[in-house]
Formats: C-alpha cells, structure tokens, sequence
C-alpha cells in the first residue's frame, strides 16, 4: 500500500514539474489593440480645414508621435500592439470580457502631450 502512495506522490509531482515547466517556457503573448483608424482619421480632421503648405510637414510630425506613442506603449506593457481592424472575429461573449484590451485612449492621451 505504501508503494502505491509514493508511486502517487512522485506522479503528481512529476505532472507539476511538467506542467510549470511548460507554462514557463511557453508564456501567452500579451496583445492590446489600438484603433488607428480613429487616431488617423482624428489628425486628418485637424487638418483639413488648413490651406497653407505647412500641413502636410504637420502630417507627418503626427504620424511620428502616433508611431512613438505605440513603440512607448509596447514598451511600458511589454506586449504586442496590433490594430483593431486587424482582428476579424471574437467569441461570441468578447463584449463581456474583452480578452484583447483597448489601448486606443492611452495612445490618444500620449500623442497630446498628456
């Protein structure tokens, strides 16, 4: 009967050994979404209005801040940014748990200096 017992034990413990192991060496990528088309389509609407040559120099200025605030934003979360367009389908109940967060008023709140 003792054997059994030990032979149980080293089982389980093995199982657990396996199972850290693998969890370790094997981590979930951690992904946030961000909505760029939102985030274009606001800078495009500041612009608009302007008519002098300078605009499009504004243009790309934002774009640069647009791209270090996400290249700031993979760094503080250590994660994977990717664009909301980019995800095609959720789970049915996605609205309840939102498994991928929304980084997209972070993003807006860095691009304005905030």
């Amino acid at each position: 009967m003792r054997a059994h017992i030990i032979t149980w034990l080293l089982s389980v413990v093995s199982a657990v050994i396996v199972g850290v192991a693998w969890v370790y060496t094997h981590p979930v990528p951690k992904l946030v979404q961000v909505d760029l088309v939102s985030l274009f389509q606001e800078t495009a609407a500041e612009f608009a209005s302007r008519q002098d040559e300078s605009v499009t120099q504004d243009v790309q200025r934002q774009a640069v801040r647009i791209d270090m605030a996400l290249q700031q934003l993979a760094d503080t979360c250590q994660c994977d940014v990717i664009n909301s367009a980019a995800i095609v389908k959720r789970p049915g109940k996605a609205h309840m748990n939102n498994s991928i967060p929304d980084m997209t008023a972070w993003v807006r709140d860095h691009i304005n200096g905030r």
